[in-house]
């Protein structure tokens, strides 16, 4: 449960960063719990683990997601990379052998006119509109409404959706089957088919280039129930190994 009212916001300072924060793609907070005895004999603190390693972490890459008290970016979510930082500038070329620049490529003469006229043009440009459109459906899922939230920075839903067919489409995105052949779960969203989802999670947009942060406010931002004897503190390490 979210045990201080200012976490979301201490989150937000973090992704609205002006420098950093388009490249962050989840806000980690560390576990705390309630229950546990003064000499914490169950280790359910993980002092070693939540105030050293996950620290540690913070100044490399990032921590790893821990499965709760995580505040995400939609764009990593759904599988985008982040924003690349500023081009360098191209070099001038030439026509000289020794030089390092790309030389300017020639404009292509067909019969029908240079670069095949438009007529070529549009075919192609429909033809990559269409390409496109498939491969969003195949990321995911065939639900145009949907798609074209992904791609809104701002998020919401496109302007012209009526209540009735948000409705309509929140019900077929949610439906058992509507994942079937999709990169859901595999590229997008929370990864399945590991024990450590959540973990596994992380790794996938850490290795797209996003970096996450570690954020310790005084007050715990998030606490959760301890286990409250051996058995059941046993069987929740052998989950986590």
């Amino acid at each position: 449960y979210i045990n201080n009212s200012k976490a979301v916001r201490e989150a937000m300072c973090f992704l609205m960063d002006p420098q950093l924060g388009k490249k962050v793609c989840y806000v980690q907070f560390p576990q705390r719990f309630d229950g546990i005895d003064r000499h914490d004999r169950y280790a359910n603190r993980n002092t070693v683990f939540f105030d050293i390693n996950m620290k540690g972490l913070d100044g490399i890459q990032g921590p790893v997601y821990v499965g709760t008290g995580c505040v995400f970016r939609r764009q990593a979510l759904y599988g985008y990379e982040p924003p690349k930082g500023p081009k360098r500038p191209k070099m001038v070329s030439c026509d000289c052998c020794p030089c390092f620049g790309r030389r300017k490529k020639l404009p292509k003469y067909t019969k029908h006119g240079v670069n095949g006229e438009s007529a070529v043009q549009e075919f192609d440009d429909d033809k990559e509109i269409l390409m496109s459109q498939m491969n969003f459906e195949k990321k995911f899922g065939q639900s145009a409404i949907f798609v074209t939230s992904t791609l809104m920075i701002e998020g919401g839903v496109p302007p012209s959706s009526s209540p009735a067919a948000l409705l309509k489409e929140a019900i077929h995105v949610i439906s058992c089957g509507y994942e079937d052949k999709t990169e859901w779960g595999t590229e997008l969203g929370w990864i399945y088919g590991s024990i450590t989802e959540d973990i596994l999670t992380g790794f996938k947009m850490h290795c797209r280039g996003w970096r996450s942060i570690y954020c310790m406010p005084t007050l715990p931002a998030f606490k959760g129930s301890a286990p409250i004897n051996l058995s059941d503190r046993l069987n929740q390490v052998l989950r986590w190994a």
